[in-house]
């Protein structure tokens, strides 16, 4: 799809709508970040940028800079802060999670190298996208899941509080609900 301002394109994986249609809860996408640039405007919305790959961007918000060199790198900012994207060397890939402030939040966890390690889950959906590598999820209330590389895991009202990840690439999100954080 489009991105808001016209200077490119994202694939979108995975949304919650709202309710009276004006727009989304919760997103997840990916956009190849080809030349330096604005970010569109996503008033009212929380961001976390990781990078994929590439040789890296610095974003520069309206009162940080956030330099991503490394994959799986993140950065934090707000829909509304004029953001400028400068890339370092080359085009990008990123991993974009954006929600409403006031329907939802999230938290993101990620692993970029080979080894071991577990999420600890605390919401009502948890989305697992398996980076560079085939997926293994244990936990004790459930058999183990497998995500292909690539791929996007979404779990509704999870039950296991933890799950154990096998030596692969991830990204983990735990979105929660606005009535939830009370």
């Amino acid at each position: 799809m489009p991105w808001r301002n016209g200077l490119g394109t994202t694939v979108e994986l995975a949304r919650e709508d709202l309710a009276n249609g004006s727009g989304f809860a919760w997103r997840l996408s990916m956009a190849d970040v080809t030349s330096d640039g604005e970010f569109s405007n996503f008033s009212g919305y929380d961001r976390c940028l990781l990078l994929l790959e590439g040789n890296g961007l610095t974003l520069d918000c309206a009162d940080h800079v956030h330099r991503l060199e490394r994959p799986l790198q993140s950065a934090r900012f707000r829909g509304e802060d004029a953001t400028f994207a400068t890339l370092h060397g080359g085009p990008v890939r990123d991993f974009n999670i954006m929600t409403l402030r006031r329907h939802c939040s999230a938290r993101v966890d990620s692993q970029a190298y080979a080894r071991a390690a577990s999420i600890d889950v605390d919401a009502e959906l948890l989305l697992v996208y398996a980076v560079d590598g085939d997926l293994q999820l244990d936990s004790a209330d459930s058999g183990p899941l497998q995500i292909p590389a690539r791929h996007l895991l979404i779990i509704r009202q999870p039950v296991s509080k933890t799950l154990h990840c096998d030596a692969a690439g991830f990204i983990a999100a735990q979105i929660r609900l606005a009535a939830a954080r009370r």
